[in-house]
């Protein structure tokens, strides 16, 4: 896929692209999975995001190295979410039983239900706070990367941090899956 991206810049910024990819591709591909728990989607996440940063590049390679991250982090919580809800409103044909019924293989667990409703919480939080809790639970990083990540102070990743959990913690006893 390199070849292809590589194909987009010009030759004078090509080395520059290439090291841009190799050090966000892992950690990218990394957040589409948490997103999508599932690979194929993933790097079809990260494809998506690497295609729009390729034809951007010349406006975009002006940034610093704090900020190309946050914009691929930030176009990969978008591809992954597009994927997602594509994907969510798609129900495959091998789910239907021949009655016509949605098979309980795929839905019958209660923690694939919150799980779900959880996730759906965090991405109708206002992306400030929906980006921290990504980050955090679901790419496994430390407050200073997430910092890093976003250009923001460790204090301000604490901060989004606990007001996002309040939220969602108010979110989920409105609906009922807490006391």
């Amino acid at each position: 896929m390199l070849i292809l991206y590589l194909s987009m810049i010009d030759s004078d910024d090509r080395q520059s692209f290439e090291q841009i990819y190799d050090n966000n591709k892992d950690i990218m591909y990394h957040y589409a999975y948490r997103i999508l728990n599932e690979s194929l989607s993933a790097e079809d996440a990260v494809h998506d995001a690497f295609l729009s940063f390729a034809r951007n590049f010349e406006t975009l390679k002006k940034m610093d190295r704090d900020q190309t991250r946050s914009y691929l982090m930030i176009s990969t919580r978008n591809a992954s979410f597009k994927i997602y809800n594509k994907r969510k409103r798609e129900i495959s044909t091998e789910d239907v039983d021949s009655d016509g019924f949605v098979s309980d293989i795929a839905y019958d667990t209660e923690n694939r239900e919150i799980h779900k409703i959880l996730f759906d919480m965090v991405k109708a939080l206002d992306s400030k706070y929906s980006d921290v809790i990504m980050l955090k639970y679901y790419c496994n990083l430390r407050n200073k990367e997430i910092a890093d990540t976003l250009n923001i102070s460790n204090e301000n990743v604490k901060i989004r941090l606990y007001r996002a959990k309040a939220l969602l913690k108010s979110k989920l006893k409105e609906v009922g899956c807490i006391e």
